[in-house]
């Protein structure tokens, strides 16, 4: 089929396939070829391996790696902790309550839960010793958070008035004449 000749000005981008594959009779045998595309060297099998092993990186490197970013997950925490401790306020109320509760009871629940957490990554290759010891640490930062939090709202017992009901009141021995 032969092409009309038209004067528009689109004329000048448009390419005629037919011509095309005559010219470069290379390409016209491969029905995938592509315009201007001039065909890739593929390596040798022998070259493919090599590459391979080249830049393969162990098991045990990827699981450390994944284990040290699940140790310091918690620590990813503590911004918005800090954040919901600045927004409950030093206020006794259930708001601030409940994060003060959030806030000691998941770490407790994190670090219970760490056997769980670290299991994809055991391997007798690697201990896993450090990594669980970021995230205990992780954890009890996020709990030191939660235990400031009830000092600022007074709920801790840190001063002797807490501890009134405690002391023995002084009582005056017979013997001691009493001052009138």
């Amino acid at each position: 089929m032969a092409r009309k000749s038209t004067s528009s000005p689109l004329q000048a981008w448009s390419l005629n396939y037919d011509q095309l594959a005559h010219k470069n009779n290379k390409q016209s045998d491969n029905v995938d070829a592509i315009v201007g595309f001039a065909g890739l060297k593929t390596p040798a099998k022998q070259d493919k391996s090599k590459a391979v092993k080249e830049r393969s990186v162990s098991t045990t490197e990827i699981q450390v790696t994944k284990a040290w970013e699940a140790a310091y997950a918690p620590a990813k925490t503590i911004p918005m902790n800090l954040m919901m401790m600045w927004m409950s306020g030093n206020s006794v109320q259930i708001f601030s309550m409940m994060v003060v509760a959030m806030m000691i009871m998941n770490p407790l629940k994190g670090i219970m839960s760490m056997h769980g957490v670290f299991a994809p990554f055991r391997s007798p290759n690697h201990s896993l010793l450090p990594q669980m010891t970021a995230f205990v640490l992780c954890h009890l930062a996020c709990m030191a958070l939660g235990l400031y939090k009830c000092w600022s709202m007074g709920l801790l017992p840190t001063e002797s008035s807490d501890w009134l009901a405690w002391y023995q009141p002084i009582r005056a021995h017979p013997l001691t004449p009493h001052l009138v």
